[in-house]
């Protein structure tokens, strides 16, 4: 195989991982009304508490504008609270709600349940060269875009 080749079926692997990966997570959240997404800022302000929208794009790395969104909906669901900081009023920041509190519960129950489905048929020796070959991969992504900002 010529090394583009490479290139071209890296491509494609990704944009099949990605749709297999997206529908089964989303009909795994589905009972909650939920995607991965919005799972993501959930176990996220579970863990770290209150936070920005640009603090929660950051360590999830999203775009600012898709955590707005989504925090919105959130919102409407009850799930989440934005408020102002009493330090400086124009700082927002978003927690759980208590009715979000109250379904965390649930919430990590079924995180579990989807990760031992994701490892069930797997050996660690397999999700040890899974892990190594997707921190190959976002090393020679980050060297292309290193290569691509001179």
């Amino acid at each position: 195989m010529k090394l583009t080749d490479y290139c071209v079926k890296v491509g494609e692997l990704l944009r099949v991982i990605d749709t297999k990966h997206a529908k089964i997570v989303n009909q795994h959240y589905s009972p909650h009304n939920l995607t991965a997404p919005s799972i993501n800022i959930l176990l996220l302000l579970d863990k770290e508490g209150a936070m920005r929208v640009s603090d929660i794009g950051s360590a999830l790395n999203m775009v600012d504008s898709n955590v707005s969104a989504i925090c919105s909906r959130l919102e409407n669901m009850n799930l989440i609270e934005r408020f102002r900081t009493k330090e400086d009023q124009r700082v927002v920041k978003i927690q759980l709600s208590p009715e979000a509190e109250d379904k965390m519960k649930d919430i990590l129950a079924n995180v579990q349940e989807f990760q031992e489905l994701f490892v069930k048929n797997s050996s660690q020796e397999e999700l040890e060269a899974i892990v190594r070959g997707l921190s190959l991969l976002e090393r020679l992504l980050d060297n292309v875009l290193k290569e691509k900002m001179k």
